[in-house]
């Protein structure tokens, strides 16, 4: 998995937040600010990388989702994962709003406390937890998988559709260590 994706996936897993800095920018700029500089850099950021992230994101899961080849496991057990995204936004996401986006050096701290938090998630992979995939209508299922003696325990599945059940067939590709891209075998075209 490349690291623009991971980067990607980081920067659009901050969307809540993404979207209170752009709102307290567009506030200052409304009621004027002697020195504006801050607010168009930082809407002027967010918008490029946001454009950047999203172009990456949907191509990488457009290449990576598995082709119904002959590679198909039967669900054995599955859960949905229901609690990562929130745990996510509640522990990194919500505490970022404590710094005032209209000040140059609450933006160095941002940029400094921002930047830790990526590097950990290129070191962990951690691409899992995203408000914006969960839009797309991605779900993720923590899942034992069957296929003759190439047994699946325990790995989370990243499948676009709402659920997930036991006799399920399904197509996976690795996206990481941890994580599988899924897809159904039958076509979810059927009525």
């Amino acid at each position: 998995m490349s690291i623009l994706f991971l980067m990607s996936m980081f920067f659009l897993s901050f969307m809540p937040l993404w979207l209170c800095v752009v709102c307290i920018d567009m506030k200052s700029l409304i009621d004027g600010t002697d020195y504006p500089y801050t607010e168009w850099i930082g809407l002027g950021l967010i918008t490029f990388v946001l454009f950047i992230s999203v172009l990456v994101t949907i191509k990488t899961l457009r290449k990576q989702t598995p082709q119904n080849t002959g590679g198909e496991y039967m669900v054995v057990a599955a859960e949905k994962d229901t609690v990562s995204t929130t745990a996510y936004l509640l522990s990194n996401a919500l505490p970022l709003l404590a710094f005032d986006f209209t000040q140059w050096f609450n933006m160095v701290q941002f940029m400094i406390i921002f930047g830790f938090l990526a590097v950990l998630c290129l070191l962990h992979y951690r691409c899992d937890s995203n408000v914006c995939l969960e839009l797309m209508g991605y779900r993720l299922y923590k899942c034992s998988l069957h296929k003759g003696s190439d047994d699946k325990e325990g790995i989370t599945i990243l499948i676009r559709r709402k659920q997930l059940n036991v006799n399920d067939e399904v197509s996976i590709q690795k996206l990481n260590d941890e994580l599988y891209i899924g897809k159904y075998k039958v076509s979810e075209e059927q009525p």
